[in-house]
């Protein structure tokens, strides 16, 4: 089993791995394709500025509505109403996408089901496959259980689909909080498998993006309920469903339980109410701050500590309708300080200067992007419990239904297929709209009591190669390539984090001078750009990973740009790679300044790794960090941009281009503990892991300070990873050139040590 290599969201499904996985696994999705025919797909496509929305329309009694015409919908982007210019009706035997293959999904959640409900659901899918496989709605077989596995890829072989799905599968991790196993290690248990499953979704989503037609996946679950994290997951979950054309349909496999309606309930609008007491009531841990972060709040000696330790088609069936509902999670408790802890660091947070940007120099903080939390949580119907809230979010943000309070869950999937023919599809050209915004849509039907169900929204995305195919990657290439040095200075940190065994996500943290954007009057604003181009070189100069980007910067006057540019620009992406020794460059040159260019070069070593062995990731030095009122708006904004935020009680770390501090923007450093024992570890049977930070002289390596060895007891644990934030003391050292160095051990006694460079002004 692979361990994830984050507290965000982290999880052991490596992507580039997983497609390989994928491609060899499964012949089917590349044998006998279907012919060309129109994408349904609700994405922008930008070589044609086409967005296509799938919509289902039922009557009051819940009957499938197929008489309409393009005359009858209006389609309303942010309350906008668009003109539509194509228009094709799924279940006319002369639709265009007709002929497509369905794709459908049988998505087993085994960390929320027990034996006996797998039992249920598996008998019940088996029955669907019996009577939905066929030559033109293949079926798949997907299992989750802290990882995900393809049990069976796309096929219409009822009798191996059945074989398949029949067998109950053990899973390691639960998703739900188990009070036998000890509070601290049955929530950190519960919230590794509930961001891992969203993690498996999204990624299962990404690999199906090339597949055309609308694909249905039946997720089988019992749910887990939502905190502010979990919602950013699901976020980002629900927008790479919709740029795949994937709907959800959730089946509560709990059946009937206590207090529910005793028949499969279809929730109308009716009896729906807002989310925005969920969002005003999900909150993160409050964490006594001085400017910050507090650290340092340990309990206990670690195991082998010193005395220096530190304490502390016929007439259709009803359709359902979309709802949701329930209890928001309570807030986390406040954690106090430890005894003997040292005084918190001021630490300087991210400036934040207005609603839509978050500071000099830094990326948006209440952007666009942050839309989304609004357009992709549904209202909830007042009947549904904590734990139906991610299956109500799920399904009404990719245009499903959620099947809920019945033991009949083959009747449930029998109104899941007849949904396969059962839409329209609607085109329109969208207005102009920056990279990586989002935005609400809505279909209404001009017919006395239609129900109409569509994806609530959409994202313009962004790419991870933004210059592919652009003249100008191609002069940042040859750039990269020669000799000669960049023009302008600018810093750069490469710290890593490992995913799964021998692989890793490297951050990109840079500082760039302001005045190296050069702006002009386009379209009533102050714009400027610069373009950015990243590779990992191997030994012999082949390329291991790249990423491109551009940065781009617009304002309302003057003003703003001189405010803007006092400070350098904050740059962060992000790239995978498998463990090894490289050489790393970064270019990155103004649009309107050909003869301006920066060029930075980096060794990049990352360590071998294996999963089920004690690991610490590198360390990522900063002085920032974004606070509680800021984090969630960030935190679905990186989610997002498919970028893993530096995450640790309740605050994200922002990692900095410079490693230049000082007295009064003191370092501190993110940094995350592998320790598979965590997973195995019962209430009687505490996995404990022990740090020592030290700081030494980097040219005598004589230590200037150390901490002693203590126990790591309040870090954010997830699964198996310990994610933590911590201070450099330096405050009895000088001026000069340092290194901290941070050693980990467990139980187990595995020992790993992990050192950065600073210099404090």
């Amino acid at each position: 089993m692979n361990y994830p290599g984050n507290a965000a969201l982290r999880g052991c499904i490596h992507p580039l791995l997983f497609l390989t996985a994928l491609i060899l696994s499964l012949p089917l999705f590349a044998q006998n394709p279907p012919d060309a025919v129109p994408d349904s797909g609700a994405v922008i496509r930008t070589e044609t500025r086409v967005v296509l929305v799938d919509t289902v329309v039922t009557d009051k009694k819940g009957m499938y509505v197929r008489n309409l015409t393009a005359k009858d919908f209006k389609v309303y982007e942010d309350n906008k109403q668009q003109e539509i210019k194509t228009f094709t009706v799924q279940s006319d035997p002369l639709s265009p996408t007709r002929a497509q293959r369905r794709y459908i999904v049988l998505f087993f959640d085994n960390s929320t089901l027990d034996f006996a409900m797998q039992r249920q659901a598996r008998l019940a899918a088996a029955k669907f496959i019996d009577s939905t496989a066929a030559p033109d709605r293949v079926m798949s077989v997907v299992n989750y259980g802290g990882d995900l596995q393809i049990a069976q890829n796309f096929t219409a072989d009822a009798e191996r689909l059945k074989r398949v799905v029949a067998g109950e599968k053990l899973s390691p991790v639960s998703s739900n909080a188990d009070p036998s196993l000890g509070t601290q290690i049955s929530k950190a248990t519960a919230g590794f498998g509930a961001r891992n499953m969203l993690l498996a979704l999204r990624s299962l989503a990404k690999d199906m993006n090339g597949i055309p037609g609308r694909k249905t996946l039946i997720l089988f679950t019992a749910g887990f309920p939502l905190d502010s994290e979990r919602i950013s997951e699901a976020t980002a979950t629900i927008d790479t469903c919709n740029r795949s054309n994937i709907a959800i349909y959730p089946i509560d496999v709990r059946g009937l339980m206590s207090g529910a309606p005793p028949v499969a309930e279809l929730v109308t609008p009716s009896t729906r109410f807002s989310a925005s007491s969920l969002l005003a009531r999900v909150s993160f841990a409050a964490n006594p701050m001085s400017s910050g972060m507090s650290f340092f709040q340990r309990g206990g000696a670690a195991p082998g500590g010193s005395p220096g330790g530190r304490p502390g088609g016929g007439t259709p069936a009803p359709a359902p309708s979309p709802g949701g509902g329930g209890r928001a999670p309570s807030p986390a408790p406040t954690p106090g300080p430890g005894r003997g802890a040292p005084t918190a660091p001021t630490t300087r947070p991210v400036p934040n200067t207005g609603v839509n940007r978050g500071g000099p120099g830094m990326p948006p903080v209440f952007g666009p992007q942050t839309q989304a939390r609004s357009i992709m949580i549904p209202k909830f119907p007042e009947s549904s419990t904590a734990a139906q809230n991610i299956m109500y979010m799920l399904a009404e943000g990719t245009g499903g239904f959620v099947i809920k309070n019945t033991n009949d869950l083959f009747g449930g999937l029998q109104k899941i297929g007849l949904e396969l023919d059962e839409y329209y599809i609607l085109g329109y050209t969208p207005p102009e709209s920056a990279e990586g915004t989002c935005h609400a849509l809505r279909v209404k039907v001009d017919k006395g009591g239609s129900e109409v169900r569509s994806r609530t929204g959409y994202c313009n995305a962004r790419s991870r190669d933004a210059l592919a195919n652009n003249p100008v990657e191609k002069t940042l290439e040859m750039r990269a390539a020669a000799a000669q040095a960049g023009t302008v200075s600018a810093a750069l940190q490469l710290p890593f984090f490992y995913t799964s065994t021998n692989t890793a996500r490297v951050n990109v943290a840079m500082d760039i001078p302001a005045n190296v954007m050069k702006f002009e009057k386009m379209k009533g604003k102050f714009h400027a750009q610069v373009d950015v181009l990243g590779i990992a070189y191997n030994a012999d100069n082949s390329v291991a990973a790249r990423f491109s980007d551009s940065i781009k910067r617009d304002f309302e006057d003057k003003k703003e740009v001189e405010a803007f540019q006092k400070v350098p620009i904050h740059y962060e992406a992000q790239f995978d790679i498998a463990s090894g020794k490289y050489n790393f460059k970064v270019v990155f040159s103004a649009v309107g300044d050909k003869s301006a260019f920066g060029k930075l070069e980096l060794p990049l070593n990352v360590d071998a790794w294996d999963s089920a062995k004690f690991g610490v990731s590198a360390l990522a030095l900063s002085n920032q960090v974004r606070q509680q009122d800021q984090i969630a708006a960030a935190l679905d904004e990186s989610l997002l941009d498919d970028r893993v935020p530096l995450l640790t009680s309740g605050v994200q770390i922002i990692p900095a281009g410079s490693t230049h501090f000082s007295k009064t923007a003191p370092p501190l450093f993110y940094a995350e503990v592998y320790e598979p024992l965590l997973l195995n570890a019962g209430a009687d049977q505490k996995a404990t892991v022990g740090i020592q930070i030290r700081v030494l002289d980097r040219r005598t390596r004589e230590q200037k300070f150390s901490t002693g060895l203590m126990r790591l007891d309040n870090a954010d644990i997830h699964g198996p990873v310990m994610a933590m934030g911590e201070r450099v003391p330096i405050d009895s050292i000088g001026p000069g050139q340092y290194t901290v160095e941070l050693e980990a051990v467990d139980t187990a006694g595995a020992k790993v040590e992990r050192t950065a460079d600073f210099d404090l002004e």
